[in-house]
């Protein structure tokens, strides 16, 4: 018998909030630091512009911090022990999660001052029997727009429960 109820079909169903941020300079300014970038485009204005830039450029993967604020910006009481916000984690009966498969597509450039909007949704719901019993994967979409509504970056991510 499968570990997927109609409750956990009707959690993957239901809608999520979008979550929209304007991006700073220092936001850009910070995450470069922390991923060790050196070039003066995610630092210097006249450096981005010189180089075609309307504002500081955003390193590829900077909307993983933006993904990152809209699922934990949230009371200590609504995070699991393993730090992912209780909204995002199905109700199964089961005790451990793990990081599956991650599929990353970019699009246009994101620069300080844009504001990037992300609208999530559960893909699929779906469970395979494993050595250890039933796994139950969770593929969720997560896409990424600008103001002018062009994606910038795209990720699925799956998460697998047991």
């Amino acid at each position: 018998m499968g570990v997927i109820t109609e409750e956990a079909r009707a959690w993957a169903q239901r809608p999520f909030p979008s979550y929209a941020v304007t991006v700073s300079r220092t936001d850009i300014q910070r995450y470069s630091r922390a991923i060790g970038e050196t070039d003066p485009v995610y630092f210097d204005v006249e450096s981005a512009r010189s180089a075609g830039h309307p504002d500081l450029l955003a390193p590829p993967y900077f909307p993983y911090t933006v993904r990152v604020q809209a699922a934990h910006l949230v009371d200590a009481d609504q995070l699991e022990p393993d730090g992912s916000a209780t909204a995002d984690v199905p109700p199964l009966p089961t005790t451990k999660a793990m990081a599956g498969e991650t599929i990353i597509e970019f699009g246009d450039s994101i620069h300080a001052g844009d504001t990037l909007t992300l609208e999530k949704r559960i893909i699929d719901l779906f469970e395979k029997e494993g050595r250890t019993g039933t796994l139950v994967f969770v593929k969720t979409e997560f896409v990424f727009t600008n103001d002018k509504g062009n994606q910038v970056f795209r990720e699925e991510f799956t998460r697998i429960y047991r």
